[in-house]
Protein backbone atom coordinates (compact mmCIF):
# COMPACT_ATOMS: atom_id res chain seq x y z
CA UNK A 1 0.00 0.00 0.00
CA UNK A 2 1.22 3.54 -1.18
CA UNK A 3 0.21 6.29 0.98
CA UNK A 4 0.54 10.11 0.23
CA UNK A 5 -0.64 13.19 1.66
CA UNK A 6 -1.46 16.70 -0.27
CA UNK A 7 -0.11 19.87 1.63
CA UNK A 8 -1.64 22.90 -0.72
CA UNK A 9 -1.41 25.42 1.84
CA UNK A 10 0.97 24.60 4.82
CA UNK A 11 4.10 26.93 5.15
CA UNK A 12 7.34 24.69 4.52
CA UNK A 13 8.26 25.33 8.22
CA UNK A 14 4.89 23.85 9.58
CA UNK A 15 5.62 20.58 7.59
CA UNK A 16 8.90 20.21 9.11
CA UNK A 17 6.98 19.62 12.57
CA UNK A 18 8.27 16.93 15.03
CA UNK A 19 4.96 14.95 14.87
CA UNK A 20 4.12 15.42 11.76
CA UNK A 21 7.57 13.95 10.37
CA UNK A 22 7.51 10.99 13.18
CA UNK A 23 4.15 10.08 11.66
CA UNK A 24 5.07 10.22 8.43
CA UNK A 25 7.60 7.96 8.86
CA UNK A 26 5.85 5.92 10.79
CA UNK A 27 3.07 5.34 7.70
CA UNK A 28 5.56 5.41 5.32
CA UNK A 29 4.02 8.71 3.74
CA UNK A 30 5.09 10.70 0.88
CA UNK A 31 4.21 14.53 0.81
CA UNK A 32 2.76 15.82 -2.12
CA UNK A 33 4.04 19.30 -1.45
CA UNK A 34 2.06 22.40 -3.33
CA UNK A 35 5.28 24.81 -4.39
CA UNK A 36 3.80 28.28 -4.94
CA UNK A 37 4.68 29.02 -8.89
CA UNK A 38 8.21 30.40 -8.77
CA UNK A 39 8.87 30.36 -4.97
CA UNK A 40 11.37 28.38 -4.78
CA UNK A 41 13.69 29.98 -1.74
CA UNK A 42 15.72 29.40 1.26
CA UNK A 43 12.39 27.56 3.19
CA UNK A 44 11.61 25.48 1.13
CA UNK A 45 15.16 24.17 0.68
CA UNK A 46 15.61 23.38 3.88
CA UNK A 47 12.41 21.75 3.97
CA UNK A 48 13.40 19.51 1.30
CA UNK A 49 16.59 19.22 3.13
CA UNK A 50 15.16 18.23 6.28
CA UNK A 51 12.12 15.62 4.54
CA UNK A 52 16.22 14.00 2.80
CA UNK A 53 17.82 13.93 5.78
CA UNK A 54 14.57 12.15 7.04
CA UNK A 55 14.29 9.51 4.16
CA UNK A 56 10.77 11.07 3.83
CA UNK A 57 10.24 10.74 0.35
CA UNK A 58 8.80 14.14 -1.38
CA UNK A 59 7.04 14.83 -4.93
CA UNK A 60 6.26 18.49 -5.99
CA UNK A 61 2.84 19.30 -6.65
CA UNK A 62 3.61 22.24 -9.21
CA UNK A 63 1.21 24.81 -9.54
CA UNK A 64 1.08 28.26 -11.97
CA UNK A 65 0.09 31.24 -10.75
CA UNK A 66 -3.82 31.99 -10.84
CA UNK A 67 -3.87 34.12 -14.05
CA UNK A 68 -1.78 31.50 -15.67
CA UNK A 69 -4.92 28.81 -14.84
CA UNK A 70 -3.11 27.43 -11.88
CA UNK A 71 -4.15 23.74 -12.10
CA UNK A 72 -2.36 22.48 -15.61
CA UNK A 73 -4.43 22.47 -18.81
CA UNK A 74 -4.36 22.50 -22.89
CA UNK A 75 -3.64 26.83 -22.45
CA UNK A 76 -0.55 26.60 -19.99
CA UNK A 77 1.16 23.26 -21.39
CA UNK A 78 3.81 24.77 -22.60
CA UNK A 79 5.00 27.71 -19.44
CA UNK A 80 4.28 24.22 -17.68
CA UNK A 81 7.03 22.44 -19.60
CA UNK A 82 9.63 25.14 -19.05
CA UNK A 83 8.56 25.47 -15.54
CA UNK A 84 9.00 22.12 -14.46
CA UNK A 85 12.53 21.72 -16.27
CA UNK A 86 13.55 25.06 -14.65
CA UNK A 87 12.60 23.93 -11.37
CA UNK A 88 14.74 20.16 -11.57
CA UNK A 89 17.34 22.21 -12.61
CA UNK A 90 17.21 24.46 -9.50
CA UNK A 91 16.90 21.64 -7.16
CA UNK A 92 19.55 19.53 -8.75
CA UNK A 93 21.83 22.12 -8.22
CA UNK A 94 21.04 22.40 -4.52
CA UNK A 95 22.03 18.65 -4.42
CA UNK A 96 18.70 17.69 -3.06
CA UNK A 97 16.36 14.49 -3.70
CA UNK A 98 12.47 14.74 -4.67
CA UNK A 99 10.61 11.84 -5.47
CA UNK A 100 8.48 13.13 -8.47
CA UNK A 101 6.50 15.67 -9.90
CA UNK A 102 2.87 16.15 -8.89
CA UNK A 103 1.11 17.17 -12.89
CA UNK A 104 -2.76 18.24 -11.46
CA UNK A 105 -4.53 18.45 -14.40
CA UNK A 106 -7.74 20.39 -14.04
CA UNK A 107 -9.66 23.00 -16.15
CA UNK A 108 -8.74 26.87 -15.92
CA UNK A 109 -9.01 27.58 -12.25
CA UNK A 110 -11.48 30.83 -13.66
CA UNK A 111 -13.98 28.66 -15.50
CA UNK A 112 -13.88 26.25 -11.91
CA UNK A 113 -14.43 29.55 -9.89
CA UNK A 114 -17.30 30.70 -12.66
CA UNK A 115 -18.92 26.94 -12.27
CA UNK A 116 -18.04 26.42 -8.17
CA UNK A 117 -19.32 30.56 -7.43
CA UNK A 118 -21.41 31.28 -10.14
CA UNK A 119 -22.25 35.13 -10.54
CA UNK A 120 -25.21 34.44 -11.73
CA UNK A 121 -27.55 31.65 -12.89
CA UNK A 122 -26.54 31.66 -16.72
CA UNK A 123 -22.88 30.87 -15.84
CA UNK A 124 -23.43 27.17 -15.82
CA UNK A 125 -25.55 27.61 -18.90
CA UNK A 126 -22.11 29.71 -20.40
CA UNK A 127 -19.77 28.06 -19.41
CA UNK A 128 -21.51 24.32 -20.41
CA UNK A 129 -21.62 26.34 -24.15
CA UNK A 130 -18.10 26.72 -23.88
CA UNK A 131 -17.20 23.78 -23.09
CA UNK A 132 -18.98 22.17 -25.77
CA UNK A 133 -17.94 24.86 -28.32
CA UNK A 134 -14.85 27.10 -27.84
CA UNK A 135 -13.19 24.09 -25.54
CA UNK A 136 -13.39 21.42 -28.27
CA UNK A 137 -10.54 22.33 -30.23
CA UNK A 138 -8.45 19.09 -31.77
CA UNK A 139 -5.81 21.46 -33.19
CA UNK A 140 -5.16 22.85 -29.67
CA UNK A 141 -5.41 19.52 -27.39
CA UNK A 142 -3.55 17.67 -29.55
CA UNK A 143 -0.48 20.50 -29.82
CA UNK A 144 -1.00 20.10 -26.08
CA UNK A 145 -0.60 16.39 -25.52
CA UNK A 146 2.69 16.96 -27.69
CA UNK A 147 4.16 19.60 -25.02
CA UNK A 148 2.88 17.41 -22.11
CA UNK A 149 4.71 13.84 -23.33
CA UNK A 150 8.18 15.85 -23.75
CA UNK A 151 7.34 17.09 -20.17
CA UNK A 152 6.70 13.36 -19.26
CA UNK A 153 9.71 12.15 -21.03
CA UNK A 154 11.80 14.69 -19.45
CA UNK A 155 11.15 13.66 -16.11
CA UNK A 156 11.31 10.21 -16.37
CA UNK A 157 14.66 10.73 -18.07
CA UNK A 158 15.36 12.32 -14.80
CA UNK A 159 14.54 9.32 -13.44
CA UNK A 160 10.85 10.92 -11.32
CA UNK A 161 7.94 9.64 -11.31
CA UNK A 162 5.20 11.61 -12.91
CA UNK A 163 2.14 11.40 -11.01
CA UNK A 164 -0.80 13.25 -12.97
CA UNK A 165 -4.22 13.97 -11.17
CA UNK A 166 -7.66 14.24 -12.88
CA UNK A 167 -11.14 14.94 -12.44
CA UNK A 168 -13.36 11.59 -11.77
CA UNK A 169 -15.22 12.52 -14.93
CA UNK A 170 -12.49 11.54 -16.89
CA UNK A 171 -13.38 7.76 -16.58
CA UNK A 172 -16.09 8.22 -19.17
CA UNK A 173 -12.91 8.55 -21.54
CA UNK A 174 -11.87 5.51 -20.89
CA UNK A 175 -14.81 3.50 -20.45
CA UNK A 176 -16.27 4.32 -23.34
CA UNK A 177 -12.99 4.67 -25.72
CA UNK A 178 -13.17 8.59 -26.17
CA UNK A 179 -11.28 11.51 -25.44
CA UNK A 180 -14.59 14.58 -25.75
CA UNK A 181 -14.39 13.87 -22.31
CA UNK A 182 -10.62 15.39 -21.65
CA UNK A 183 -11.03 17.42 -24.49
CA UNK A 184 -13.85 19.33 -23.36
CA UNK A 185 -11.92 20.04 -20.36
CA UNK A 186 -9.02 21.08 -21.54
CA UNK A 187 -6.88 18.15 -20.15
CA UNK A 188 -5.02 15.60 -22.06
CA UNK A 189 -3.79 12.52 -19.58
CA UNK A 190 -4.85 9.37 -20.74
CA UNK A 191 -2.66 9.29 -24.07
CA UNK A 192 0.47 9.97 -22.23
CA UNK A 193 2.59 7.39 -20.63
CA UNK A 194 2.46 8.98 -17.22
CA UNK A 195 3.63 6.78 -14.41
CA UNK A 196 0.60 6.98 -12.20
CA UNK A 197 -2.65 8.18 -13.01
CA UNK A 198 -4.42 9.78 -9.71
CA UNK A 199 -8.05 10.08 -10.09
CA UNK A 200 -9.89 12.10 -7.84
CA UNK A 201 -12.68 10.14 -5.84
CA UNK A 202 -13.32 12.48 -2.98
CA UNK A 203 -16.50 10.89 -1.85
CA UNK A 204 -17.13 14.00 0.39
CA UNK A 205 -17.26 16.29 -2.47
CA UNK A 206 -19.06 13.38 -4.91
CA UNK A 207 -22.14 13.33 -2.08
CA UNK A 208 -22.48 16.68 -2.31
CA UNK A 209 -22.58 16.92 -5.88
CA UNK A 210 -25.03 14.00 -6.12
CA UNK A 211 -27.27 14.52 -3.23
CA UNK A 212 -30.04 15.67 -5.71
CA UNK A 213 -29.98 12.58 -7.07
CA UNK A 214 -31.05 10.55 -4.14
CA UNK A 215 -31.48 7.24 -5.73
CA UNK A 216 -28.10 6.73 -6.52
CA UNK A 217 -25.87 4.84 -4.46
CA UNK A 218 -22.91 6.87 -3.96
CA UNK A 219 -20.94 4.57 -2.65
CA UNK A 220 -22.11 2.08 -5.52
CA UNK A 221 -21.12 4.07 -7.90
CA UNK A 222 -17.55 4.82 -6.88
CA UNK A 223 -17.67 0.73 -6.79
CA UNK A 224 -18.55 0.32 -9.88
CA UNK A 225 -16.12 2.89 -11.56
CA UNK A 226 -12.99 2.67 -9.69
CA UNK A 227 -13.21 -1.18 -10.59
CA UNK A 228 -13.22 -0.46 -13.91
CA UNK A 229 -10.22 1.68 -13.60
CA UNK A 230 -7.94 -0.69 -12.14
CA UNK A 231 -8.81 -3.37 -14.68
CA UNK A 232 -7.77 -0.70 -17.33
CA UNK A 233 -5.03 1.27 -15.78
CA UNK A 234 -4.23 -1.71 -13.21
CA UNK A 235 -0.69 -1.03 -10.87
CA UNK A 236 -1.03 2.69 -13.09
CA UNK A 237 -4.04 3.59 -11.19
CA UNK A 238 -3.85 5.78 -7.92
CA UNK A 239 -6.46 7.57 -6.28
CA UNK A 240 -7.14 10.30 -4.12
CA UNK A 241 -9.58 10.35 -0.84
CA UNK A 242 -10.86 13.14 0.62
CA UNK A 243 -11.19 15.42 1.66
CA UNK A 244 -10.11 16.71 5.14
CA UNK A 245 -10.19 20.44 4.43
CA UNK A 246 -11.44 23.42 2.10
CA UNK A 247 -9.20 23.72 -0.96
CA UNK A 248 -8.60 26.07 -3.68
CA UNK A 249 -12.47 27.10 -4.08
CA UNK A 250 -13.33 27.10 -0.10
CA UNK A 251 -16.21 25.50 -0.35
CA UNK A 252 -15.64 21.92 -0.53
CA UNK A 253 -17.23 19.82 2.16
CA UNK A 254 -15.35 17.81 3.91
CA UNK A 255 -15.36 14.80 6.45
CA UNK A 256 -16.63 15.42 9.82
CA UNK A 257 -17.03 11.42 10.43
CA UNK A 258 -13.91 8.95 10.63
CA UNK A 259 -16.12 5.81 10.09
CA UNK A 260 -17.47 7.08 7.15
CA UNK A 261 -13.80 8.07 6.34
CA UNK A 262 -12.96 4.06 6.96
CA UNK A 263 -16.07 3.06 5.15
CA UNK A 264 -14.81 4.91 2.12
CA UNK A 265 -11.41 3.36 1.95
CA UNK A 266 -12.82 0.03 2.38
CA UNK A 267 -14.58 -0.11 -0.81
CA UNK A 268 -11.31 1.08 -2.63
CA UNK A 269 -9.64 -1.69 -1.16
CA UNK A 270 -12.57 -3.82 -2.33
CA UNK A 271 -11.39 -2.55 -5.51
CA UNK A 272 -7.75 -3.23 -5.33
CA UNK A 273 -6.34 -0.14 -5.17
CA UNK A 274 -2.81 -0.25 -3.78
CA UNK A 275 -2.02 3.35 -4.01
CA UNK A 276 -4.22 6.36 -2.25
CA UNK A 277 -3.42 9.85 -1.84
CA UNK A 278 -5.05 12.18 1.05
CA UNK A 279 -6.23 15.56 0.73
CA UNK A 280 -5.23 17.53 2.52
CA UNK A 281 -2.68 18.02 5.43
CA UNK A 282 -4.06 21.30 5.45
CA UNK A 283 -7.36 19.81 7.59
CA UNK A 284 -4.85 17.87 9.76
CA UNK A 285 -2.38 19.64 11.25
CA UNK A 286 -2.90 18.06 14.57
CA UNK A 287 -0.92 14.87 15.87
CA UNK A 288 -4.13 12.98 16.94
CA UNK A 289 -5.85 13.87 14.25
CA UNK A 290 -3.02 13.35 11.25
CA UNK A 291 -2.62 9.72 12.69
CA UNK A 292 -6.15 8.85 12.99
CA UNK A 293 -6.66 8.96 9.04
CA UNK A 294 -3.08 7.45 8.47
CA UNK A 295 -4.16 4.98 10.63
CA UNK A 296 -7.66 4.58 9.09
CA UNK A 297 -6.29 4.45 5.87
CA UNK A 298 -3.74 1.69 6.80
CA UNK A 299 -6.37 -0.75 8.34
CA UNK A 300 -9.61 0.31 6.99
CA UNK A 301 -11.31 -3.68 6.08
CA UNK A 302 -12.99 -4.17 2.23
CA UNK A 303 -16.36 -2.81 1.71
CA UNK A 304 -18.34 -3.93 -0.91
CA UNK A 305 -21.55 -1.91 -1.33
CA UNK A 306 -25.28 -2.74 -1.79
CA UNK A 307 -25.75 -2.86 -5.72
CA UNK A 308 -27.38 0.03 -7.45
CA UNK A 309 -29.51 -0.54 -10.67
CA UNK A 310 -29.49 3.40 -11.27
CA UNK A 311 -25.84 3.57 -11.59
CA UNK A 312 -25.85 1.00 -14.68
CA UNK A 313 -28.85 2.92 -15.90
CA UNK A 314 -27.41 5.94 -15.36
CA UNK A 315 -23.92 4.95 -17.41
CA UNK A 316 -26.13 3.56 -19.98
CA UNK A 317 -27.40 7.65 -20.33
CA UNK A 318 -23.70 8.75 -20.26
CA UNK A 319 -22.92 6.34 -23.16
CA UNK A 320 -25.38 7.33 -25.24
CA UNK A 321 -24.84 11.04 -24.62
CA UNK A 322 -20.87 10.52 -24.81
CA UNK A 323 -21.63 8.23 -28.37
CA UNK A 324 -23.90 11.87 -29.69
CA UNK A 325 -20.80 14.08 -28.62
CA UNK A 326 -18.28 11.90 -30.14
CA UNK A 327 -20.39 11.92 -33.48
CA UNK A 328 -20.55 16.11 -33.31
CA UNK A 329 -16.53 15.52 -32.35
CA UNK A 330 -16.00 13.76 -35.36
CA UNK A 331 -17.28 16.50 -37.75
CA UNK A 332 -14.54 18.83 -36.46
Amino acid sequence: MITRVWCEFTSPKDVCKDFVLEIFKKYNVILNYKLEYGKTGSEFFDMLKIYNENNIPVSIWATLSDDMGYWINEKNAYDFDAYIRKLVEEIRQEELKIRGICIDMETPLKDVQRLSNPRSKLDPVLLFCKTVTHNLNKSRYNKAKEILKGTCEFIRLNGLESYTTCIRHCYYDLKFNSEIMQNALEIPVFDIDWDKYNLMYYATMIRDELKSLRKVNVDYMIYHQVSHLREKLMDKLAVSVGVTNVGKLGNERFYNDMEEFSKDIGILKECGVSDYSLFSLDGILEEKRLEGFLYAMQNAKPVRPEFCGRVHRNEILAELLLKLGNVYYNLF
